[in-house]
């Protein structure tokens, strides 16, 4: 016989003494009782067969004593739950009155409860998150209607054995607008462990109640959620996040924020235990702004964005995400201080800062190499090479990036070996003008991909970059066949919308104006216009460009009285922008040849500052 969960015992306010006196039932309701399955203070949890519909339920019965009002204020909490039809909250099939008893029918479930499935033995984190996104949803499915579960905890989540999850004795749920009781004292409490009721108080399980319920705050999904990650915390660290053995202390730890660092044994990584940290905030405000939130969080493709990630973009993080923490705990924490380092240098990389972190990267190389973890060594040797070409040394680049890609392949991560080929065509092809050797590089970038099963980013990225230098050296038509390619990638892979489009669509009108196939560039850039809309106010590098293309494409079409317009406002906002060099010395030469074009005296003035700026400007990028 399959083993059977027993649903947990109501919370309702009843003592044992109540329930002693039932008798035994054969029926409630239409359904026929086949056995009991669990009996405690609060309830009965019966086995029983509808012979209605012919299928196997249980049947939770509760005493509800003598008062018509607790009566109706229990099967007013049954509905509410029985109108949240989820997969990842048990059904609720049928609540009624038997004889001044409420009784609900729910589903049948086999499996076991989480707290068992906890305590089994070591879970992987990929179980351990699968098990509690499911958790997640099945709570904001319950607060989306309105409802506040008020005691989550391992007991109270089932681990069906079709895999499911389901979130079950929503005993203690009340309308998120109801008042709570008076505060919680330890008196009276036997067990932190234990669901309590007392009448008038604050309802939940000490270990697991959020600071609000605890004072008997107003209580809302928040509460929730902080019960959910004192759970999370227990599954990724097998202990509990607040000390205390008894109430007071307890009480004090979970309302003065004093969670319990992470074990040096747990292997969580960062940006869960952040994620967790956030969910136990003391104020709710400053928890989660919903389970949903939490959801996507927990959710997210970590290694697909590591893999989608492209050139510029986001941190360092999904560079070596992928890989487990050193097991020595000085080593862990050593290489936790050096990426807090790195980040450093990429936010002020994608401020236009290029001195600023490419100190920050140069100091730390030597810490690095001494700690020899290789996944972060090859991080930093990427973005010292990266840092390298933009701040105008491609030599120094390509040697850097060299030795970044063996440390890659020495680690065993192909998708930075991938990566680095990818930029290093750019830096010796455009960099160097080594179109030849850079030409060998896209073919190793090529195999590259292939061991990394393809990504379409990536590979979107690497035609860009091929498509840069062979629009550079004049092969107008090659680059143009690369940059389409790249716009099909990115709009199967992002959609047609997204930010990536836009700037493979750049490239491509371009390439078509520099080949003067001055009809497919109107089109090209229509359609880039409709991406990146550049007639919104704040300006972006892909809003100016896109002003900059457009208005190029009327002087090349013999129309620079409409050309002015869009080259002046892409060269104010370059301006304001740290670090552009190359894109506002680009756009002051064609702003130069319109003024030119229609005897504006500053057109010589324009023309020689552009020269001036290009000249000390870094090389251009993709």
């Amino acid at each position: 016989m399959p083993a059977v969960v027993r649903p947990p015992d109501s919370t309702i306010d009843q003592g044992p003494g109540d329930l002693a006196a039932l008798a035994p039932l054969r029926e409630i309701s239409r359904y026929v009782v086949l056995e009991e399955l669990g009996a405690g203070a609060m309830g009965v949890v019966y086995k029983a067969h509808d012979p209605d519909l012919g299928r196997m339920v249980a049947i939770k019965l509760v005493h509800a004593g003598s008062t018509p009002a607790r009566s109706t204020r229990l099967l007013r909490e049954a509905q509410a739950i029985a109108r949240v039809a989820h997969p990842n909250i048990v059904a609720i099939y049928d609540v009624g009155l038997v004889e001044d008893q409420v009784f609900i029918a729910m589903e049948y479930v086999e499996g076991q409860r989480l707290r068992d499935w906890m305590s089994a033995g070591p879970r992987t984190l990929r179980e351990i998150l699968h098990v509690f996104e499911q958790c997640a949803r099945g709570l904001a499915a319950a607060h989306d209607a309105g409802l506040v579960h008020r005691d989550f905890k391992p007991e109270n989540v089932l681990f069906g054995n079709d895999g499911r999850v389901r979130v079950v004795d929503f005993g203690l749920v009340r309308w998120a607008e109801d008042e709570d009781g008076p505060p919680i004292t330890e008196a009276g409490i036997l067990a932190l462990d234990q669901s309590i009721t007392p009448a008038g108080a604050a309802v939940g399980t000490p270990r697991y109640m959020s600071p609000e319920q605890i004072r008997a705050k107003p209580v809302g999904a928040a509460a929730d959620q902080f019960s959910y990650f004192v759970c999370l915390y227990e599954a990724v660290t097998g202990q509990r996040p607040f000390l205390g053995d008894n109430m007071a202390v307890l009480m004090r730890a979970v309302t003065g924020g004093e969670v319990r660092p992470f074990p040096p044994t747990c292997v969580a990584p960062r940006w869960l235990r952040a994620a967790i940290e956030r969910g136990l905030a003391v104020d709710p405000g400053d928890r989660w702004p919903s389970m949903h939130s939490v959801v996507a969080e927990l959710g997210r493709d970590r290694e697909a964005e590591r893999r989608a990630a492209l050139d510029g973009s986001g941190s360092t993080e999904p560079m070596i995400a992928a890989f487990p923490p050193p097991d020595d705990l000085f080593v862990r924490r050593r290489v936790e201080e050096m990426r807090t380092q790195l980040e450093r240098a990429w936010q002020l990389k994608s401020r236009g800062n290029l001195g600023g972190a490419l100190k920050i990267v140069v100091e730390l190389g030597p810490q690095v190499d001494a700690i020899g973890y290789r996944p972060l060594r090859a991080a930093t040797l990427y973005l010292r090479g990266n840092l390298q070409y933009r701040t105008g040394d491609a030599a120094s680049a390509r040697t850097t990036l060299l030795e970044a890609a063996r440390e890659a392949a020495r680690a065993g991560d192909d998708w930075q070996v991938a990566n680095v080929w990818t930029f290093l065509v750019l830096v010796v092809g455009l960099g160097l003008g080594r179109f030849e050797e850079a030409e060998g590089l896209v073919a190793a970038a090529d195999v590259a991909l292939e061991r990394v099963g393809e990504n379409a980013s990536l590979r979107s990225r690497l035609l860009n970059n091929w498509g840069t230098c062979e629009l550079a050296r004049g092969r107008y038509g090659d680059a143009a066949g690369c940059f389409e390619r790249a716009v099909e990638l990115d709009t199967i892979t992002h959609g047609a919308n997204h930010g990536f489009v836009a700037m493979s669509l750049l490239h491509l009108a371009e390439a078509q104006i520099a080949a003067r196939s001055l009809r497919d560039a109107a089109i090209t850039l229509d359609r880039a216009v409709a991406v990146c809309q550049p007639d919104r106010t704040t300006p972006t590098p892909t809003r100016l460009r896109c002003l900059g293309l457009i208005g190029r494409l009327r002087l090349v079409e013999g129309r620079p009285a409409e050309a002015i317009g869009s080259l002046e406002r892409a060269v104010l906002g370059w301006e304001r922008m740290i670090g552009r060099e190359r894109a506002l010395g680009e756009t002051l030469r064609d702003l130069a040849n319109a003024r030119g074009a229609l005897d504006d005296p500053r057109a010589d003035d324009t023309a020689n500052r552009a020269d001036r700026l290009l000249a000390i400007a870094p090389p251009r990028t993709a």
